[in-house]
């Protein structure tokens, strides 16, 4: 019997980080740190050893070396993994403030460019999981769409973060429109508390969630930081607490954070909607976890935590 499996989709980029705390422009030099967020969520997967795939666009350069020898280091599968001859790798400058929150700069490159002709879905692909990036330009959106296509022809659960980055889309209402569209085609939505609010346009977390929650999903998670996560299903909905840490770095925390649920949902080999409250808190307070854990060190994938940490706080 074939083993079903994860596949995440979309950017898979180096994440230059400033050495030091302020602006990008205090910043005096960079570390290079594998970024991304479906690259990260699929490296997570595999630390926590469930079956994943990645599909997702890099140049033939250092770059694109460095993150595919990273992805297969990690124990994803980058049979999809499209190496460009004429784009360069996506780099991400971003530097921490004092609060260690983050500012971004983007040079685009082969991630943007990702044809349909360029990919398909692993047969045996039982969730997929994406963010909005590769729905700014025009060819990359097809590309998600016959993915998105593809995965409901498979019956896979679509998992979608959108992961918004205002200086990638430039208009922030067009992005507004294209990931409401999108979340009324997959199953599971996961955003962050800015993102709710710009989706939502409602501040109140709750009310946010009860607004973008729609007949077609299974649930819809805003994550909130040092204040955990809120989930809203057609059945229950409630708020998860996080764990108190020192936080260093909040790069990549939502990523380990779906890292964590996916890798429960799989397990569970279950919907969320099909699962009985317990048994979904239970998944979500573990990838809170996993998310909060991320924060303590810098870079994401680097500092995602393992088993042992983990189980220590899940505490049951």
């Amino acid at each position: 019997m074939t083993t079903s499996q994860i596949t995440c989709f979309g950017e898979l980029l180096i994440d230059m980080i400033s050495s030091n705390t302020g602006s990008l422009v205090a910043s005096k030099s960079f570390l290079k740190k594998f970024g991304g967020a479906p690259g990260n969520t699929a490296s997570g997967l595999a630390k926590l050893g469930v079956p994943v795939s990645f599909i997702g666009k890099v140049g033939n350069d250092p770059f694109g070396t460095f993150l595919k020898a990273s992805l297969d280091k990690y124990g994803v599968d980058t049979k999809g993994l499209v190496i460009s001859k004429t784009d360069r790798t996506t780099l991400a400058f971003v530097s921490l403030t004092a609060t260690g929150e983050r500012d971004f700069y983007f040079f685009k490159g082969a991630h943007d460019t990702i044809q349909p002709t360029e990919v398909t879905l692993p047969p045996t692909t039982s969730i997929f999981h994406f963010g909005s990036l590769t729905q700014i330009s025009v060819n990359a959106n097809k590309t998600t769409e016959k993915l998105m296509t593809e995965a409901r022809a498979q019956g896979a659960i679509l998992s979608y973060d959108p992961n918004v980055r205002e200086s990638l889309w430039g208009d922030l209402q067009r992005a507004r429109l294209i990931i409401l569209d999108t979340a009324k085609k997959v199953d599971m939505l996961k955003v962050n508390e800015i993102e709710a609010h710009l989706l939502s346009e409602v501040n109140d977390i709750p009310h946010a969630a009860e607004k973008l929650y729609t007949k077609n999903l299974d649930i819809v998670v805003i994550t909130n930081g040092e204040h955990g996560c809120y989930y809203k299903t057609a059945k229950y909905e409630g708020t998860i607490p996080a764990i108190k840490v020192n936080v260093v770095d909040t790069t990549g925390a939502g990523d380990a954070f779906n890292a964590g649920f996916i890798y429960g949902l799989y397990k569970a080999k279950k919907r969320a909607s099909e699962l009985s409250k317990e048994e979904l808190e239970l998944i979500l307070h573990r990838a809170v976890v996993i998310g909060s854990l991320t924060t303590t060190k810098k870079g994401a994938v680097t500092a995602f935590p393992n088993n042992k940490d983990i189980e220590k706080h899940v505490g049951r």
